[in-house]
């Protein structure tokens, strides 16, 4: 397992001075709540229902296909009894994040955020599908409320890269393009701090689990993950593998958002999981459904 003092002291320093936005005041305020011996409900509640478009979003997000729930949640207080604080924090925090890390370029920022958004769901999906496809190889449950918190957050950095640097598009377009480099080797040839390193800060300073800011930290660590079993945690490399595997599904069914991510870590994937070529096509198929349906959009 990676500890934080893999990550520079300096290094660090840097990247918060390029104005990573603090952890917002509810996400705060729900943590300690959260955290506290007997959390008051009440009180959680009334902090959701403060901000009406979060409130909305959530009991949306509930009600959507994604949950399948044969009874609509109706309010705010039914989203926590049915979600759990745990999950309804991720939830909340992630929801938080697109209006935490608006940017200048909105064409670009939409793009972003839809790419985003789409590896998060398909992220869950795969992640409730794995246990049954490759029991005899993958005897364990991945949370996958938590696999699409992750999604939302594996490429933070990038947002707050596009904002920062006026010239991050194309290095965004030769990164994503340049098989035979890392992709954050790239960025660091080019700036003093790669998107993985931003988004792990981001990610430690609003609270996520650790796994999730080690899997944001080494994301694009393939041929070490390959290499070494242990270089992170269980949980780290299923978040990686889970949002790899996502990111070439959307690859694969829509023909947009392409990148050289799959050729570099897609057989670490496949071997991670226990996947055969039946199993991986069985999942892109199953996309594809949620995909014709119009469940990729949250």
């Amino acid at each position: 397992m990676i500890n934080d003092t893999a990550l520079d002291y300096e290094l660090e320093q840097t990247v918060l001075n390029l104005g990573i936005p603090s952890c917002p005041k509810i996400l705060l305020e729900l943590s300690a709540e959260a955290r506290s011996d007997e959390p008051d409900m009440k009180k959680i509640e009334k902090l959701i229902c403060a901000d009406v478009g979060l409130s909305a979003a959530l009991i949306k997000t509930i009600n959507s296909p994604f949950y399948g729930l044969r009874n609509k949640v109706n309010s705010v207080m039914q989203a926590i009894h049915m979600l759990g604080l745990a999950r309804l924090s991720l939830m909340v925090m992630g929801m938080v994040l697109r209006d935490s890390l608006k940017g200048n370029n909105q064409i670009d920022m939409a793009r972003f955020w839809d790419t985003s958004t789409k590896i998060a769901i398909i992220s869950a999906y795969i992640a409730s599908r794995l246990p049954y496809m490759t029991y005899e190889h993958m005897r364990r449950m991945i949370d996958k409320d938590e696999a699409y918190t992750y999604g939302l957050f594996q490429d933070c950095g990038i947002s707050i890269m596009l904002n920062y640097h006026p010239g991050y598009k194309e290095t965004l377009r030769l990164a994503n393009s340049t098989e035979d480099k890392k992709f954050t080797e790239i960025e660091d040839m080019r700036y003093v701090n790669n998107h993985a390193t931003i988004g792990h800060v981001l990610a430690k300073s609003w609270g996520l689990p650790d796994a999730m800011v080690q899997s944001i930290r080494f994301h694009h660590e393939h041929a070490e993950l390959a290499k070494d079993a242990s270089f992170l945690s269980v949980e780290s490399r299923d978040f990686i593998a889970l949002a790899l595997l996502s990111e070439r599904a959307i690859q694969l069914i829509t023909d947009l958002y392409h990148t050289c991510e799959w050729q570099k870590g897609g057989q670490w994937v496949m071997e991670h999981f226990g996947l055969s070529e039946a199993d991986f096509n069985s999942i892109i198929e199953g996309i594809r459904v949620l995909y014709n349906e119009g469940n990729l959009n949250n």
